[in-house]
């Protein structure tokens, strides 16, 4: 294939909507993918090599991903994967506690507002990156990149409820281990 490795190679009019449905895919997803493995590695170029990375690996097994489950699920497992390779063979951990700062001004102006907002609570970022893992997923997809539930719960492969459960739970935990915002003081 030449181009774009995460372009689908000329197809048959019968194989057009396969074209169709991943571009759609592509759309919905890549710059949202980039700004979480921004927030995790804390490198603009790192972000897009792990995010083109998948949708190559997407691209090339497209026909294969539209047969699973849930298609969203398993691109998102991916997305997962690369990016925990990324950090494993640089013996890194998530840089989500200081990457968030540097991310922010690439996020949909709501997320970004959203950081702007938690710009000073160095504590939160470190108390959500020790979150369970679905927990963090959740909480961050939803109130940081900006999914909806039914989006997280898409890309998770679990039911609504579940990820409703997983913010709500990550949220007191958060709440327990935090202290408690003095508002006179504006801490």
């Amino acid at each position: 294939m030449t181009g774009r490795p995460d372009r689908p190679p000329p197809v048959r009019n019968g194989d057009r909507r396969l074209a169709i449905t991943f571009a759609a895919f592509r759309e919905m997803h890549a710059h949202r993918w980039s700004a979480y493995a921004h927030a995790h590695t804390g490198d603009g170029a790192a972000a897009e090599e792990i995010t083109e990375a998948v949708f190559g690996q997407l691209c090339r097994q497209w026909p294969h991903v539209l047969r699973r489950p849930s298609a969203a699920a398993y691109a998102w497992s991916l997305l997962k994967g690369h990016l925990a390779a990324w950090l494993a063979v640089r013996g890194r951990d998530s840089a989500l506690v200081t990457a968030a700062f540097g991310c922010a001004d690439r996020l949909p102006d709501e997320c970004r507002r959203r950081f702007e907002l938690l710009e000073n609570r160095m504590a939160l970022y470190a108390a959500v990156a020790r979150l369970p893992e679905r927990q963090c997923d959740a909480l961050v997809l939803h109130h940081v990149i900006g999914y909806s539930v039914g989006q997280v719960a898409g890309l998770l492969g679990a039911d609504e409820s579940m990820v409703r459960s997983h913010i709500g739970h990550a949220k007191r935990r958060l709440t327990s281990v935090l202290p408690v915002l003095d508002p006179v003081s504006g801490n």
